[in-house]
């Protein structure tokens, strides 16, 4: 085949591929919007992980929305890393708010125990905020079954496999229990905590954004 058809195939299935893609973001987008009007958000996370296998450029609502499903089912991270991803398309009152609220009152934590055996994470007082509820009820969740836990979790104190922590705004802590390198029983506790603003840490700014005037 000429260099030249062959040239105007390939552009051609291209733009093709391209005009699938963006009709499959529309239908999923729709999806979206709907589920999340009835706020069934387990509905609305499945699709939004579509979208994002999808690899197409996503709009504003469909990241809002992501960000919504995300913070009903305790993930807070996503919630956050979503609504990071919003503010630039449009550094709106409603997202640049909340992801004030999230920088003000939560923590970033990893907890990691080799090898898992009966792994338990506990808070000490159980916060009345729904969301914050969601978050510390999810990471229980995820403990109990990996032995391991990498996210956000609001601030409070929390014990994990008999191991006591703080979680503070503005710090990463990292726990990792393992057992010790010696004939002796025992286990290795290594506890770290270190500052998220102005480090580039997880939250990926020099300060937590200010709140948008009213």
């Amino acid at each position: 085949m000429p260099f030249a058809l062959y040239l105007a195939a390939s552009l051609a299935s291209s733009a093709w591929a391209d005009e699938r893609s963006e009709a499959e973001h529309l239908r999923l987008s729709g999806e979206l919007d709907q589920l999340s009007q009835r706020q069934l958000w387990q509905g609305v996370d499945r699709k939004f992980a579509e979208l994002e296998k999808l690899g197409v450029e996503m709009t504003y609502d469909d990241l809002l929305h992501g960000a919504y499903a995300a913070r009903a089912l305790g993930n807070m991270s996503d919630a956050y890393s979503r609504l990071k991803r919003a503010s630039k398309l449009d550094a709106s009152k409603e997202v640049i708010d909340w992801l004030y609220a999230i920088d003000m009152n939560y923590g970033s934590v990893d907890l990691l125990r080799t090898p898992k055996k009966g792994d338990v994470l506990t808070i000490g007082e159980m916060p009345f905020d729904p969301d914050q509820r969601a978050a510390v009820e999810k990471a229980i969740s995820v403990v109990a079954d990996t032995g391991l836990y990498s996210g956000l979790l609001p601030r409070g104190s929390y014990v994990f496999c008999g191991q006591s922590f703080e979680v503070q705004p503005g710090l990463a802590v990292r726990i990792e229990v393992s057992p010790k390198m010696k004939k002796t029983s025992g286990t290795v506790v290594n506890v770290q905590s270190t500052p998220t603003w102005g480090s580039g840490g997880e939250n990926g700014t020099s300060a937590p954004p200010e709140p948008t005037p009213k």
